[in-house]
């Protein structure tokens, strides 16, 4: 699959407006998935600020539309670089920064460059050669898994000019969760109200067989918005070729995982953003009970004077939403020594083939993963 064809879809995607993605099936997992990168940013930020930075110079790498441009602004920064293939978007993201209100005077400074990150030497293309002091790509990295040499560039280009102690954030897919969903699913397919997961060639998931390392090719429909080619991406795979660049694992999580972790302290941001659902209420997102079992059971066990409602997720927007992780790495400050990561490349991939596997297992042994996620109360 070429980058055309990525750069195509999306740039075709119409941009919606308010109202339009109020009426989406999948508008308070959109606002939850916002709310989750809000959250790893000012995490991201807190690592960034002990590097002695206030102001960082960004890379917003694979930046679509620009819908983070408004969380740079706030996150202080001093100048943020947004790449993307599609020429279409890129230029809607220069559109959307022009009529941000602080604009032209008082607001970061910003390039923006078409480029296709798995082919091309992005840094050959950025003005300043200044280091970078965030990097951020969101749910986008995996779409260069189609081969080796692709992941490899695009992660190049991703962490090449971060400085040492840099940071750097994204979202991707989780493999071994969309594995699990297809293999027990029907034909290599699962499905529910917001989505819909095809895996392209079922043999390859027959007799327990592993997918490839590169090129094993998905389909990811959600809420008709997303259906384009997409590859796999391990992240025990996706680690290794970080470490290679002198990154190092901050944290991995579901975002199951990382709602649990980061509830309590963006509480009121998430319910500002609109983040979680009201139940009940007569105009629920979802049109089955079904949907919202788990929500019914928690207010059954609140007290009598404990007002009826909860915030929750549709059931299907919870099974969509655990099929992503979120992630943090940092560079290192002190280069790896001659020696470190210089294993045969035959052997390393192994290593990460068997991570896989046990990883894939260990979801294996759980009849449904998306028990971890409990719905939780509004305050």
């Amino acid at each position: 699959m070429s980058a055309d064809v990525v750069a195509d879809h999306y740039n075709k995607v119409k941009q919606t407006g308010i109202q339009d993605r109020k009426e989406s099936r999948i508008f308070f997992m959109r606002n939850m998935n916002n709310w989750i990168k809000s959250q790893l940013i000012n995490d991201a930020m807190k690592l960034v600020n002990e590097n002695n930075v206030r102001n960082p110079r960004v890379l917003d790498i694979a930046c679509g539309k620009g819908g983070d441009l408004r969380k740079w602004d706030i996150s202080g920064a001093k100048h943020v670089v947004m790449a993307d293939v599609a020429d279409v978007s890129v230029q809607q993201a220069e559109e959307r920064y022009k009529q941000m209100h602080k604009y032209p005077d008082n607001i970061f400074g910003a390039q923006f460059i078409v480029a296709d990150c798995t082919k091309e030497n992005l840094e050959s293309r950025i003005e300043s050669k200044e280091p970078f002091d965030l990097v951020s790509c969101q749910f986008a990295m995996h779409y260069s898994f189609v081969d080796e040499e692709s992941a490899r560039q695009f992660i190049k280009n991703a962490v090449g000019m971060l400085k040492p102690g840099g940071v750097f954030i994204g979202t991707l897919p989780d493999a071994d969760r969309i594995v699990w969903a297809v293999r027990n699913g029907e034909g290599g397919k699962f499905s529910n109200d917001v989505c819909k997961i095809t895996y392209e060639n079922v043999e390859e998931l027959s007799n327990g067989n592993r997918p490839p390392l590169f090129g094993a090719k998905f389909h990811f429909s959600l809420d008709e918005q997303v259906n384009c080619p997409e590859f796999l991406a391990y992240f025990p795979l996706v680690k290794l070729l970080l470490e290679e660049q002198d990154m190092e694992l901050v944290f991995v999580r579901n975002f199951a995982e990382a709602i649990t972790n980061w509830l309590e302290p963006g509480r009121r941001l998430l319910e500002s953003m609109k983040g979680l659902e009201t139940f009940p209420n007569h105009n629920l997102s979802g049109k089955s009970d079904d949907e919202y079992l788990e929500a019914k059971a928690k207010i059954e066990t609140l007290g009598e004077n404990v007002p009826k409602y909860v915030g929750t997720l549709s059931k299907s927007e919870w099974e969509a939403i655990c099929m992503y992780l979120v992630f943090e790495f940092r560079k290192k400050k002190t280069p790896a020594a001659e020696g470190e990561t210089d294993a045969p490349e035959a052997k390393k991939l192994a290593s990460v083939d068997q991570e896989s596997e046990k990883k894939s297992k260990d979801i294996e042994e759980k009849q449904n993963p998306e028990e971890e996620v409990h719905h939780q109360n509004q305050s």
